[in-house]
């Protein structure tokens, strides 16, 4: 016979099991059981027994969890899928709620992923997938669900506001004389007269635009997003503005799991580190022998801050060689070629000039630097390759030493030997999140929901992980996991 038999009309002689669709191994299996071994208690307690019936949590979960780990978020493609993909089917048992109740789902919950991320980390731990000797951080920019087209700054709101205020006036107008019109016609007692949509949507208009001009001058901020107030402009690929949110992640060497997870409002880094390493400890129990980060966790707070944990770091900083006004690119005039004498606590600049300390200049955190200015730059003759200004100056931070011994560290061969490690560790979780399953913007608005949004994806991807740490280990499923 040529072809084997095809009968699309063949029945089972037995039922069969969804059970039968998905195969040893499979993603959703490992989904499955994870959610299977989850306390989700408090999620529970917050259903009530009055009313319809809900769909059981648990099943919600799995269905979140599977397609934000293959790729997919948007409720309505969970939906469909739950009618037509085998592996949704036998997550779901065959239920298929509607996209409404998915969506309602995922934010009515949002503020209880950190806890699941929690067991979800304290569970490859105990299965022997998380070492915590050294972590490595990176972080990245995502958009925020809103149009850098609706960031205003405070005097585009005044003139909006105005804007606004004289429609209104305009539209009262324009309803005094109708309503004129009207008792004249038909008598007081028979107006029928309703405020119009235009002037329902020109208040709510106003009524936004005085929210965020109160938030933007409560903050002290320069701009707002007024589709996510709590979004900040960020520069993303080719300089391009967009209203955005930072996310930070640390990365175990051990299987490359994502063991702590923030997101910000700040495009700059520094400040998640503090938070990174203590979430480490709180959620592992174990403090990291070792932390590489590039050169945006870099600061002396936080290489001071390491030393005190005793925390061997790896941190590169730019030497000082950003390019901040009164200086420029010429290489042999750089911050790094100054030197500095503690005898006579003074700077020599590349031409043998001394640079003696004139003041002192508190930072936000209240630590005072010390700033030193050159005394011949007027008559030096190579002034203008070393500073646009009249005067060279220098800054000295009193934790310099701190910094000076990082600088070693990272220059030494184990250092770089760290650095290279921490490409390969760290650098890619991000390049898939947003390049294979195209995470670049999240789908939720609000601070509070966007980090849920991004645990969320920090949680598929580990849960990717385990799947294929579980398949290596030609580990058999059983109806829960094998810990041991």
């Amino acid at each position: 016979m040529l072809f084997k038999e095809y009968d699309q009309g063949q029945t089972f002689l037995l039922p069969p099991s969804l059970d039968e669709f998905v195969g040893e191994g499979h993603l959703a299996r490992v989904i499955n059981e994870v959610v299977n071994s989850l306390a989700l208690g408090e999620m529970y307690a917050r259903y009530s027994e009055l009313g319809c019936s809900a769909y059981h949590p648990q099943l919600l979960v799995k269905v979140l969890f599977y397609g934000y780990a293959t790729g997919e978020r948007s409720s309505r493609k969970l939906a469909y899928r739950l009618q037509s993909d085998v592996a949704y089917m036998y997550l779901s048992g065959m239920q298929t709620p509607d996209f409404r109740t998915i969506n309602r789902f995922r934010k009515d919950h949002l503020e209880l992923l950190p806890g699941i991320f929690v067991q979800m980390v304290r569970l490859c731990q105990a299965l022997g997938m998380v070492r915590v000797g050294l972590i490595a951080l990176d972080g990245t920019k995502l958009q925020a669900n809103a149009s850098y087209g609706q960031t205003r700054r405070k005097q585009d709101l005044d003139k909006e506001l105005a804007a606004v205020e004289q429609e209104i006036a305009r539209i009262l107008a324009e309803c005094a004389v109708t309503d004129e019109q009207e008792d004249v016609q038909e008598g007081e007692e028979q107006s029928g007269y309703e405020v119009p949509e235009a002037l329902r949507d020109a208040q709510r208009r106003q009524e936004r635009l005085v929210e965020a001009r109160a938030r933007l001058v409560a903050e002290g901020a320069k701009q707002i997003n007024l589709t996510d107030p709590e979004a900040t402009t960020m520069l993303h690929h080719r300089k391009q503005p967009q209203p955005s949110y930072n996310g930070q992640i640390a990365v175990d060497a051990q299987q490359g799991l994502i063991v702590a997870a923030t997101l910000s409002t700040t495009p700059a880094d520094q400040g998640a580190l503090p938070e990174l390493v203590a979430q480490t400890v709180a959620i592992t129990g174990m403090q990291p022998a070792e932390v590489v980060a590039d050169a945006g966790f870099a600061s002396a707070a936080n290489y001071l801050a390491l030393e005190e944990s005793k925390i061997t770091g790896y941190i590169p900083d730019q030497k000082g060689e950003s390019l901040r006004r009164g200086t420029t690119k010429h290489p042999e005039f750089q911050r790094s070629q100054f030197q500095y004498e503690e005898a006579t606590d003074s700077y020599r600049c590349p031409q043998g000039h001394r640079m003696v300390y004139y003041n002192t200049q508190p930072t936000a955190e209240g630590i005072p630097i010390r700033m030193y200015r050159g005394q011949q730059c007027p008559d030096c003759s190579r002034r203008e390759e070393c500073t646009t200004a009249r005067y060279r100056r220098i800054s000295r931070d009193p934790r310099e030493e701190v910094v000076q011994r990082m600088r070693a560290r990272v220059d030494s061969s184990a250092g770089q030997h760290r650095l290279r490690l921490r490409q390969h560790l760290v650098e890619p979780i991000f390049g898939h999140l947003k390049h294979n399953w195209q995470y670049r913007q999240l789908l939720l608005r609000g601070k509070m929901k966007a980090t849920g949004e991004f645990l969320l994806m920090c949680i598929a991807y580990n849960l990717r992980k385990m799947a294929l740490w579980l398949l290596r280990a030609e580990t058999r499923y059983s109806g829960k996991l094998q810990t041991a």
